[in-house]
C-alpha cells in the first residue's frame, strides 16, 4: 500500500461564483476557531469513514447528496465553499468524480490535504463480459481498466479507514490519538463484519453472483464469489435480447437461483434473466448513496452490509 498524500489547496474555488467570504484570518490553519478539524468527504463511505475517524473533533461535509448515485455528481455552490474551507479533502480519483476531481487538480498549494483513497487500496481490473453478452463496458470504469467499488469489500474498507486516520493526524496532530481511539473501534466493526461474511459465504451451493451491475467485484473476490453482471459496469446499460440470453445460460449453468438487482438501478434487466431461467431476484446495496429516510432510520455502511450479506446467504443458499 502505497502512502500518498497529495497536498493541494482550493483558494478561490469559489470566487468566480462569488460565494465565499473567508479570510486568511478566519480560516486559521488546519483547525477552526472550534478547534474541530473541517473535512469535506467526496461521497457517502468516505463520509462515515471520516464522521468515525473525527468523532467531535471533525466537523464533516458530504458533497453527494442522500440518495444520488456519486459518478454524476455536479459541484452546487454550497459544495464549492465546503472544499475550499476544508483542512482535509477525502475524494476517489482516477476519473470516478470528475467533477471533485477537476476543481482538487486546479487548486495546488500546500494548506489543504487531499487524499486519493485509490492511491492506498490494490485496484483490480474489470470483469470480462459474460460470453455473448456484447456492448461496451464503460462509464464506471476507471482509468486503466480498473473497477472504482473497493468499499464493498469489507477488509479494503477497513483499509481506508486506516489512511484517513493518518490523514487526520497529518493534518491535526494534537488529535492524533484520539483519532487513533475513533479509528481503532471502528475498523474493529468492519473487521467483525469481514468474518461474519467469512463465515456465512464459506459454503455455498452456488458460487456465481448474477448481479445487475458489476459493483459487486470485490466482494466476490473477497469470498471465493465469482461475479457475473448482467448490464457491465455501467448501471445504464440496456443489454439486447441475445446478452440477456446469453447470462441466462451462464446462471443457469451455474445453477443459479437468485438473480440479484442493484438497489439504485431499475431491476427490470435481473426480472428478465431471473424469469428465463425460473429464478428469483434480489436487491443488493452498493452502499453509493443512502437515502434521507435510511439516514434518519440510522442505517449505515454496517447494517446495510449485514442486509446484503443476508440476502447474499439466501440467494446462494449458503449452509454456514
Amino acid at each position: 500500500m502505497r502512502h500518498t498524500v497529495r497536498l493541494i489547496v482550493l483558494l478561490g474555488a469559489c470566487l468566480a461564483l462569488g460565494a465565499c467570504g473567508s479570510s486568511d484570518e478566519d480560516r486559521g490553519g488546519v483547525a477552526d476557531a472550534s478547534g474541530g478539524l473541517r473535512v469535506a468527504a467526496a461521497f457517502y463511505p468516505l463520509e462515515e469513514i471520516a464522521r468515525a475517524v473525527g468523532g467531535a473533533r471533525a466537523s464533516v461535509t458530504g458533497l453527494t447528496p442522500p440518495g444520488s448515485g456519486p459518478h454524476d455528481l455536479e459541484l452546487r455552490a454550497s459544495q464549492v465553499v465546503a472544499l475550499e474551507r476544508a483542512d482535509v479533502i477525502v475524494f476517489l480519483g482516477a476519473g470516478f468524480q470528475p467533477a471533485v476531481e477537476k476543481l482538487v487538480a486546479q487548486r495546488r498549494g500546500d494548506d489543504v490535504i487531499a487524499i486519493d483513497l485509490f492511491d492506498e487500496v490494490t485496484l483490480r481490473r474489470v470483469d470480462p463480459a459474460v460470453p455473448g453478452v456484447r456492448g461496451d463496458v464503460d462509464g464506471e470504469v476507471l482509468d486503466g481498466d480498473r473497477d472504482p467499488h473497493v468499499w464493498v469489500d469489507p477488509a479494503r474498507f477497513a483499509e481506508l479507514v486506516d489512511t484517513v486516520n493518518r490523514t487526520f493526524a497529518t493534518a491535526d496532530p494534537d488529535g492524533a490519538a484520539t483519532y487513533a481511539r475513533n479509528a481503532a473501534a471502528y475498523r474493529a466493526k468492519v473487521l467483525a463484519l469481514d468474518a461474519q461474511f467469512d463465515r456465512a459465504l464459506n459454503a455455498c451451493r452456488t458460487q456465481t453472483l448474477v448481479t445487475s451491475h458489476a459493483a459487486f467485484g470485490y466482494l466476490a473476490d473477497r469470498y471465493g464469489l465469482a461475479q457475473a453482471p448482467i448490464a457491465g459496469i455501467t448501471p445504464d446499460d440496456e443489454p439486447d435480447p441475445k446478452s440477456l440470453a446469453a447470462t441466462a445460460r451462464k446462471a443457469k449453468a451455474d445453477g443459479v437461483k437468485t438473480v440479484f438487482f442493484e438497489t439504485l438501478v431499475p431491476r427490470k434487466l435481473a426480472d428478465t434473466v431471473a424469469r428465463e431461467i425460473g429464478a428469483r431476484s434480489d436487491a443488493l446495496d452498493p452502499v453509493e448513496g443512502l437515502t434521507r429516510q435510511q439516514l434518519d432510520a440510522g442505517e449505515s455502511y454496517l447494517t446495510i452490509q449485514r442486509e446484503n450479506l443476508r440476502r447474499l446467504s439466501k440467494g446462494l443458499r449458503c449452509t454456514a
